[in-house]
């Protein structure tokens, strides 16, 4: 149930009209899913880290019971990316990619990729993407292409300026939590090393004291911050998911995911480092003046 805002709607919704029944749990908990698994259950679908509160998901130990069940398993490595994390060497069957995101880098192209070893499967995968339109436009791969000529020093520069904010905005007053993978603070921090080893992405999630007043006040204080729900771009983005890609979500069923009102979402570019931390100090302080 750890998943990007519009997957849970496609999930719990959405598919419901075309008959396909969806059941939801904890990723982190191989145990909740193995209880989960009906004996019609033909996917399970994980992202590894998850978006946005940034839980590990217990890859191997649901790859292993897909496997004993006989059900395929799809991982999302949108956040992790290819040089973060191998879906395929830890029991994936399909991975799936959104390559508008870091992959591509510049925010200007609208694309994905769907990659399985299994020949039939990717027949029947390439068909129904063509048969229902899901194939992005000549320019949009032209645009990706070039965006993945670059992607290994943009990934390894976002991700060492993720590490270093996380750690400063640990430091200051008013944030109540940090979440960054590979923090020893995080809850899942020994299965990320374990998964990911010293690679904790590009992503950071943190929560300040306070509600929607002081959110939005952060979001005032943060003038040279584009706010906005994307992400992996050279420049970093703020985004409020209570707001924004969870906005659909019951407050209850944000609650559960441990998203609050003072949530907040940061996609790391390769700025200067001293300035965005600067940038967050102003920030985290207007929405502490409220």
């Amino acid at each position: 149930d750890q998943l990007y805002g519009r997957s849970l709607r496609l999930m719990s919704q959405d598919l419901n009209r075309f008959g396909i029944a969806t059941s939801l749990a904890d990723p982190t908990d191989a145990a909740a899913f193995a209880a989960a698994i009906r004996p019609e259950t033909k996917l399970i679908l994980l992202e590894v880290v998850s978006n946005p509160t940034l839980r590990v998901a217990d890859i191997d130990g649901i790859a292993a019971i897909a496997r004993d069940r006989g059900i395929l398993l799809a991982i999302d490595n949108t956040f992790t990316t290819p040089r973060g994390f191998k879906p395929f060497e830890h029991g994936a069957d399909i991975v799936i990619h959104s390559v508008t995101k870091i992959l591509s880098g510049h925010s200007d192209a609208t694309l994905g990729y769907v990659a399985t070893k299994d020949p039939a499967l990717r027949k029947a995968i390439y068909d129904f993407a063509v048969t229902t339109g899901m194939t992005p436009s000549p320019f949009d791969c032209w645009l990706a292409e070039r965006g993945i000529y670059s992607f290994e020093l943009r990934y390894d520069r976002s991700e060492a300026n993720a590490r270093a904010l996380a750690d400063h905005l640990a430091t200051l007053p008013g944030v109540k939590r940090v979440l960054y993978p590979t923090r020893s603070d995080h809850p899942d921090h020994n299965r990320a090393v374990s998964l990911l080893g010293e690679r904790g992405g590009h992503m950071v999630s943190f929560e300040i004291e306070g509600g929607r007043a002081q959110a939005n006040a952060l979001t005032r204080g943060a003038p040279d911050l584009a706010f906005a729900p994307t992400l992996g771009d050279i420049g970093t983005t703020l985004s409020h998911p209570a707001s924004s890609s969870h906005r659909a979500l019951t407050p209850e069923g944000r609650a559960k995911q441990g998203i609050s009102e003072g949530f907040f979402r940061v996609s790391v570019g390769i700025e200067d480092i001293d300035l965005l931390k600067s940038e967050f100090t102003r920030a985290v302080a207007a929405s502490q003046a409220v």
